[in-house]
């Protein structure tokens, strides 16, 4: 759990797209989709760590802003990965936004004996940073491999429904109008 936003960020649980992500994430790199890392930085595992929560928190907040209650509460409870930290958030929708209060078990990647696994969003730190500034919307993320939405039935598309209307293509105002006139 972290204790300073309430996220539980550490499970040790390994997601077989993963990989598929990071490399993706360097390819997008070295066509220049995504910023090259300043080299002169020295990013430890803790620093990952935070800039990962910072990019959870965002994510949340946009979701909770874009979508209206209907929306938000048909979404499933969902983990979000994002790779380079391993860093993992947890997604549980109520009516006044994402559950910050929620403890969630560790994600179950294969499916269980009654087959039941959970929805899991991969990107990487990278993406992620460009997907929530507005420079890379999240249907080309996910067409580049670097975000997948990995969920169990229809629960796929409502997760990247909703992110892909989080953050669509083309300009979108960091201003949310909440209220309807």
């Amino acid at each position: 759990m972290c204790t300073i936003c309430s996220l539980t960020i550490e499970f040790a649980v390994e997601h077989p797209q993963s990989l598929a992500v990071a490399v993706a994430t360097r390819q997008a790199i070295d066509r220049g989709l995504l910023p090259e890392p300043d080299p002169t930085i020295e990013i430890d595992m803790a620093r990952s760590r935070h800039d990962a929560v910072v990019q959870l928190t965002t994510m949340q907040q946009r979701l909770e802003q874009v979508l209206s209650a209907s929306r938000l509460m048909a979404l499933p409870n969902f983990y979000v990965l994002m790779i380079e930290s391993r860093t993992w958030g947890y997604f549980s929708p109520t009516r006044g936004g994402f559950d910050v209060k929620a403890n969630p078990s560790p994600p179950r990647i294969e499916p269980d004996e009654d087959g039941i696994r959970d929805g899991v969003v991969l990107m990487s730190q990278a993406a992620a940073a460009e997907i929530s500034s507005g420079r890379l919307p999240f249907e080309r993320a996910m067409a580049d491999g670097l975000a997948i939405v990995d969920a169990p039935g229809l629960y796929e598309e409502i997760v990247r429904s909703a992110f892909v209307s989080s953050y669509p293509m083309g300009a979108f105002s960091t201003l949310v109008c909440t209220e309807v006139a």
